[in-house]
């Protein structure tokens, strides 16, 4: 998004508390936007910021999920030194970052929100025995207190789905809350020429970051209800599991027949072209599911669940991808795409003209821009003297390669 707002003709900054590491793409290390260390007198304007009935209550909630307030408070240095008309928070802690700047009345203030958080915890909570509840009812109470007393006041908010940006309005009370669908790189996934001769017939193959919960759940699920079946009837079958971090109950996997949990990769396209099927068998979380949207780019057959396609706009009579739902559907579903090539072939044609329409992040910038120009007090962004950063994303964890 950065990128393609820069190419816009938008002066872009990328802020981070930690380092850019290095190996963040080049084009968004020459974004890159120092830091600064918080003076004592930062901190007394973060707190100062935070004022209100609420105030208590705002720093236990910070405290309470572990932030660095001084850490934190660098926020108000960096805006002063640049001057930004807009400054966009990325995550769940973009909402403390931008409460901070509530002194900063020509500076608008956005949350990128992505996945709503109090829904992300509810859909959790619906696959879970009551027994588990009391943890995350803690986690959903949490997220609607962040909501609660961080968002209100906000000049506007991001989500990646209809229902996020519905709930966005709904719990944390933006007035102006925008959808803007997230795109993928075309040019980085893209189909090669030949690699339909280096494709492994029976095989599978799902991807993303392994300590995110969704994640972890849907190989776990299916690694219980899907895969025995299918390896059962097909002694050949391959699945590889790919993405950072796996946590131990996903590592354990790989103790399976025809089961390979890799871990981190340098480049996930080989492990996606080799593969017969892209399988997203997500049952909780919210969002969009970038994972797919790569997929669609490089023309792979996908089977999903109702839940990884949800928030996508498709036309009903073209989909990117085959749904199944009950473990006897992904058994049928996968069977046919392993065995028909004629299908796959469709699927894959359907994928990739379905996401070069819906979800190219030069059509996502355009309509960012066009949403925060129709902010009062924003001038057109690409017409700002070259001294003012006009736009600065913040994020408020280092840059990670591997979306979940």
């Amino acid at each position: 998004m950065a990128t393609a707002l820069r190419d816009l003709g938008v002066r872009v900054g990328v802020a981070c508390q930690a380092p850019s590491p290095r190996t963040a793409p080049q084009h968004l290390r020459d974004m890159s936007v120092p830091w600064p260390k918080a003076l004592h007198e930062d901190v007394r304007a973060l707190h100062h910021a935070w004022r209100g009935p609420a105030a208590a209550a705002r720093r236990r909630l910070a405290k309470y999920q572990g932030r660095n307030i001084r850490r934190f408070a660098g926020i108000i240095p960096l805006v002063q030194r640049h001057q930004p008309a807009v400054v966009i928070a990325l995550g769940q802690h973009g909402p403390l970052l931008l409460r901070a700047l509530a002194d900063f009345p020509n500076t608008r203030k956005v949350w990128y929100a992505a996945d709503e958080p109090v829904f992300f915890q509810l859909s959790c909570l619906r696959r879970e025995r009551p027994s588990q509840w009391r943890n995350r009812l803690s986690k959903i109470a949490l997220y609607a207190g962040l909501e609660t007393l961080f968002v209100r006041g906000l000049d506007g908010a991001i989500g990646v789905s209809p229902l996020d940006t519905r709930l966005l309005r709904l719990v944390g009370g933006v007035q102006r809350a925008v959808t803007i669908r997230n795109g993928v790189d075309l040019d980085y996934f893209t189909p090669q020429p030949d690699e339909a001769a280096n494709v492994h017939p029976r095989s599978l193959v799902f991807w993303g970051r392994m300590d995110f919960e969704p994640n972890a759940d849907a190989v776990i699920w299916f690694a219980k209800n899907v895969w025995p079946t299918l390896r059962h009837q097909r002694q050949d079958a391959t699945w590889q599991i790919v993405g950072k971090n796996p946590l131990p109950s996903v590592q354990q996997l790989s103790s399976l027949p025809g089961v390979q949990v890799l871990g981190e990769v340098p480049d996930i396209r080989p492990h996606a072209r080799s593969a017969a099927v892209t399988i997203l068998p997500v049952r909780c979380g919210g969002g969009i599911k970038n994972k797919l949207l790569e997929a669609a780019a490089m023309g792979r057959p996908i089977a999903a669940s109702p839940k990884a396609l949800q928030g996508l706009a498709f036309d009903q009579n073209r989909m990117p991808a085959l749904v199944c739902d009950k473990p006897e559907q992904w058994v049928e579903t996968i069977r046919r795409l392993w065995s028909d090539p004629s299908l796959s072939t469709s699927l894959r044609c359907a994928a990739q003209d379905w996401v070069r329409s819906h979800h190219t992040w030069p059509g996502a910038a355009r309509q960012l821009k066009h949403w925060l120009e129709s902010m009062p007090g924003v001038t057109p962004l690409d017409q700002t003297p070259p001294t003012h950063t006009q736009h600065l994303k913040i994020r408020p964890a280092a840059i990670r390669k591997a979306a979940a």
